[in-house]
């Protein structure tokens, strides 16, 4: 059954999918690095219009991202997704280390050309060190969307999913008060990052570690929900 999240053909070449990965996600990341910039200069005096315009553009250009290349490599553009798919046995080691690597490297492309766009901007301070309840809004926001993900890969819901995950990445960028990176190619792009996106070395390492524990209790729980899976590895 062609679902969503898994590409067309698994047994394509390697090389053409993680390369749709790596530009989906450096679009992505330029999205991500710009919007917020965009909101910020545009908006400086209404903190809460900026982020919703931010929270637009991501949502709004993930959607399009996994519409035009979700048949081509499953449309991830996250680590998680990929990691996930081959820790249930759906996808190869090396197609998933390939697509982990290929998100990695068109993250930090996705800063350097919103760099080479606005030019260097203003450095905007982030907090080294965050909260404690940034770090807990981050895992819940990687439960989520591996939830969402996930639910509609095992559901069937092809044409849904990815809406699906736009909705709820635009909620979660609002309703958490980390602004929900979910995604450890974004979250380690922004290390190079300047504006709202950017995050210091000990936030992203706090972040890191959160997304990875959410995404790993989403897993016990769609292999609860839904433990029948007729896809095979062989992507």
């Amino acid at each position: 059954m062609e679902t969503c999240f898994f590409e067309k053909d698994p047994t394509s070449s390697l090389a053409p999918r993680a390369l749709a990965e790596g530009i989906g996600t450096c679009l992505l990341m330029l999205v991500a690095a710009s919007s917020g910039l965009v909101a910020h200069r545009l908006l400086p005096d209404s903190s809460a219009l900026a982020l919703a315009a931010s929270a637009c553009g991501i949502a709004g250009s993930l959607i399009g991202l996994i519409v035009a290349f979700g048949s081509a490599s499953g449309g991830h553009f996250n680590p998680l997704i990929s990691g996930l798919q081959w820790l249930a046995g759906e996808r190869k080691l090396s197609c998933a280390v390939a697509y982990i690597v290929a998100q990695l490297i068109g993250a930090i492309v996705g800063v350097l050309l919103a760099h080479a766009i606005f030019g260097m901007p203003e450095q905007i301070a982030n907090p080294e060190t965050p909260n404690w309840a940034f770090v807990v809004s981050e895992l819940i926001a990687s439960f989520g969307l591996m939830m969402i993900v996930f639910g509609c890969a095992r559901s069937g819901r092809k044409d849904a999913g990815p809406f699906a995950v736009g909705a709820w990445l635009f909620a979660a960028i609002i309703a958490t008060p980390s602004t929900s990176y979910a995604n450890p190619a974004i979250t380690c792009a922004a290390l190079f990052a300047d504006g709202p996106i950017r995050l210091g070395s000990s936030t992203a390492g706090l972040y890191l570690l959160a997304e990875l524990a959410g995404a790993l209790i989403a897993y016990l729980a769609f292999q609860t929900i839904y433990p029948q899976r007729d896809r095979e590895a062989t992507s």
